[in-house]
């Protein structure tokens, strides 16, 4: 697997499980952006969500909703944050933190 494509695994992953919860919804990975602190380092991701026509304004409210206190499953990753940037009717713009979990690293405790 190419570097790049290793780096957009968990942006990837965070996609899918959320195509899973805005079913009828298009879910793409617009952007990844390397990301680190002094004692944690990861990738902060720019994701759309879109529905094909005004139907998904219902679904999107309930996405907005329930997004900030989603559990993602990421093998060794976990999300840190995640921020609605934009909302419209039938479009959503997300940033999510993505960061290495220590504990699974290796070497880790």
């Amino acid at each position: 697997m190419s570097a790049d494509r290793v780096a957009q695994a968990p942006g990837l992953m965070i996609a899918s499980q959320i195509q899973a919860l805005a079913r009828g919804a298009c879910v793409n990975v617009e952007r990844g952006r390397a990301w680190a602190s002094i004692t944690f380092s990861g990738t902060r991701y720019g994701l759309s969500i879109e529905w094909p026509d005004g139907a998904g304004a219902t679904a999107l409210q309930e996405l907005a909703r329930i997004l900030p206190e989603q559990e993602f499953v990421i093998p060794g990753y976990f999300v840190a944050d995640i921020v609605i940037t934009d909302q419209s009717d039938w479009r959503m713009l997300i940033e999510i933190l993505c960061i290495v979990d220590p504990l699974d690293a290796p070497g880790g405790c």
